[in-house]
C-alpha cells in the first residue's frame, strides 16, 4: 500500500511539474509557484477535512520547517526546466528527492540490500544519459546547476515530512504549503515578482498547484504506512509523466537516449523499492 501511494505521489508531481514548466517559460517561475500554492493550501486542507487526520504539533512543525524548503525547490525546479530540457532536469532532481530520504532511513537503521544498491547505480546512470543533449548546447549546464540545488531542498523537505505520524495525516502537507508561500511572497516583495500569473496562465498554474498538492499527500500517507526510503524512492519516478507530457504537448526534445535513461532511472528506483 505505501509503495502505490508512493507511485500515486509520482504522477501527482509528474503532471504538476509538466504545467508548472508550461507556465515558468512564459512568466516568472516565482510568480507560478506563488500561484501553484495557493491552489496547493485550499486542495491540502480540502483533504485534512476529508481524510482522518488530527493537528499534532510536532507533525504540523515538521510540515512547516519543510515548507521553508520547498517554495525554493520549485522555484528553482521550474527555471531549471525553462532554460534546458525536462528530459536533463527532472530526473536528476528526482534522484536527490530519492536518495536524500533514502540515506535517513539508512542512518536510521535501515539497511540497504544487493538489489537496492544495484538500483542505485542504475539510476545514477540513467540520469547521465539523460544529460546528453545537443539540442541544448551550452544550457545542460545551467539545467543541472539548478536541478541540483532544487533536488536537494526537495530532498530535505520530504525527509521532513516523512518523519510525520500516521495520526496527523494531510495537515503537514497544510503546513508545509502554507509556510512555503509565505517565504515565496517575502521573497517575491524583495524582487519584485507579481504574486499571481496573468489571467492566461493561470488556470494552469492552479492546476500545477493542485496536482502538486495531491502528490505530496500521498507521499506522506505512503511515509506514515511504511519505511521512508522505498516511499521516497517509488515517489522519484515522476520525471518519466513529466517528459512524455513535454514532449508530446510541448515539443520539448526527447531523444532516443534520454528515453532509455529515464527507463534506467525508473528500473532503478523499482529496484530499491523492491530491495
Amino acid at each position: 500500500m505505501a509503495i502505490l501511494l508512493g507511485i500515486g505521489a509520482s504522477l501527482g508531481i509528474g503532471i504538476s511539474d509538466y504545467f508548472g514548466r508550461f507556465c515558468s517559460r512564459r512568466s516568472d517561475a516565482t510568480t507560478t509557484v506563488l500561484t501553484a500554492l495557493l491552489a496547493g493550501i485550499v486542495v491540502a486542507t480540502a483533504l485534512a477535512l476529508v481524510i482522518p487526520s488530527a493537528l499534532v504539533g510536532r507533525d504540523l512543525a515538521l510540515g512547516m520547517v519543510s515548507g521553508l524548503t520547498i517554495g525554493f525547490a520549485l522555484m528553482l525546479l521550474y527555471r531549471g526546466m525553462s532554460v534546458a530540457s525536462t528530459a536533463v532536469v527532472s530526473p536528476a532532481v528526482a534522484f536527490f528527492m530519492a536518495i536524500l530520504p533514502l540515506l535517513w532511513d539508512l542512518v536510521g537503521g535501515a539497511s540497504l540490500s544487493t538489489r537496492a544498491s544495484v538500483g542505485v547505480a542504475i539510476a545514477i546512470g540513467g540520469i547521465v544519459a539523460t544529460t546528453v543533449s545537443p539540442d541544448l548546447r551550452g544550457r545542460i549546464g545551467a539545467g543541472l546547476m539548478f536541478a541540483i540545488g532544487s533536488g536537494v531542498l526537495f530532498g530535505i523537505g520530504m525527509t521532513l515530512v516523512g518523519e510525520t505520524t500516521v495520526d496527523s495525516g494531510v495537515w503537514p502537507a497544510v503546513g508545509q504549503r502554507a509556510v512555503a508561500w509565505l517565504t515565496l511572497a517575502l521573497y517575491g516583495a524583495v524582487t519584485a515578482a507579481p504574486k499571481l500569473l496573468p489571467p492566461s496562465l493561470r488556470r494552469l498554474g492552479l492546476l500545477s498547484g493542485a496536482a502538486g498538492a495531491l502528490g505530496i499527500a500521498l507521499f506522506i500517507l505512503g511515509a506514515q504506512r511504511g519505511s521512508l526510503g522505498p516511499v521516497a524512492v517509488s515517489s522519484s519516478m515522476f520525471p518519466a509523466v513529466t517528459a512524455v507530457l513535454a514532449h508530446l504537448f510541448d515539443d520539448d526534445p526527447l531523444r532516443w537516449w534520454q528515453g532509455i535513461g529515464i527507463a534506467m532511472a525508473i528500473g532503478g528506483v523499482a529496484l530499491i523499492a523492491a530491495g
